[in-house]
């Protein structure tokens, strides 16, 4: 039989502290050398399809994303993005996973683990650029790890940063507040970028030090969050070093001008969470996690919430042979 897991199932499922956890421990075993992890594909037309493949048998996840989308006709509550697990034993079809809660929590949690090992101990107040889908896994994964008080919301449609304001007070007891100056966000511990942005937004000259920079949004070459002197000014960690200097314009851009080089680059955070590289080293470090999500992360949430959907009954078992 193979489990299908529907939206409501994850979410009913699947919490952010859970995710953190079979993430850290996903990103051990990448550091360990102990996941394959074969490029991303992408085949775009008029539609764009995004395959993404990983294994990982230590903790028992092999399995795909599929993500679809047609520019500008994304319908709401039509499912996007969708996750095949495989058991690892002997390859048959475990579940078969609607995967837009799981790659919002994913993304999330990436940045909850790299907040927990790069900010400071002390972290109490966020900053938030653009407060949808992302914005909001941002907040909930920072949340989950550092006890925050107060921050500011920056998205260029007011509703948004309104909407992520009230959720931030009722669902987790966190004053954040709308501006409509960006640079207030400076002000903040931990600042998280999740746009679509073709231009900068954020800029080294201006940030704190002891700033920690989690920048989910620029998952494209011709997207950038980033100006090249954020880059410059910061420790720069990834979660794939690899795919990130193909998909990323925060990265691609300045690389290509001359202006950053990839020896700059500090590490991966796997290598951090197990101590093969230093991260953070003082209070006035400036860091930065530049993420565009792999598969890795991927198949740790599928394998975490198929487990605990089949300890709670919870799913629809089909039967793909009658």
């Amino acid at each position: 039989m193979v489990l299908l897991l529907k939206e409501p199932d994850v979410d009913a499922l699947l919490d952010m502290k859970a995710t953190v956890a079979c993430l850290e421990a996903a990103f051990r075993e990448q550091s360990e050398g102990r996941t394959i992890l074969p490029e991303r594909q992408v085949i775009q037309t008029s539609t764009v399809v995004r395959i993404m493949a990983a294994s990982a048998e230590q903790i028992k996840a092999i399995g795909l994303k599929a993500l679809l989308g047609t520019p500008a006709k994304r319908k709401p509550h039509a499912t996007y993005f969708v996750t095949l697990l495989f058991d690892p034993e002997d390859a048959h079809l475990l579940a078969v996973i609607s995967a837009g809660r799981l790659t919002q929590l994913r993304t999330g949690g990436a940045s909850a683990v790299a907040t927990r090992y790069l900010a400071r101990p002390r972290t109490t107040t966020l900053g938030v650029v653009g407060a949808g889908v992302q914005g909001f896994g941002q907040l909930e994964g920072i949340a989950s790890v550092c006890k925050l008080k107060s921050g500011f919301v920056f998205d260029l449609d007011e509703s948004r940063a309104k909407n992520l304001v009230e959720k931030a007070k009722t669902k987790f007891g966190i004053e954040l507040r709308h501006t409509s100056r960006i640079e207030d966000l400076y002000e903040a511990d931990v600042l998280c970028t999740a746009t679509t942005s073709l231009k900068p937004l954020l800029f080294g000259h201006l940030l704190r030090p002891g700033t920690h920079v989690n920048a989910v949004g620029s998952n494209a070459p011709n997207r950038q969050e980033l100006d090249e002197s954020t880059l410059l000014r910061a420790k720069v960690f990834l979660d794939h070093k690899e795919q990130a200097l193909k998909e990323s314009g925060d990265l691609m851009i300045p690389i290509r001008h001359g202006s950053y080089k990839p020896q700059n680059i500090a590490g991966e955070i796997c290598d951090v969470i197990t101590g093969k590289v230093n991260g953070r080293t003082s209070e006035t470090d400036v860091t930065l996690f530049k993420s565009v999500g792999f598969a890795l992360e991927d198949i740790a949430v599928a394998r975490t919430t198929y487990d605990l959907a089949i300890s709670r009954g919870i799913g629809i078992e089909l039967d793909f042979q009658s």
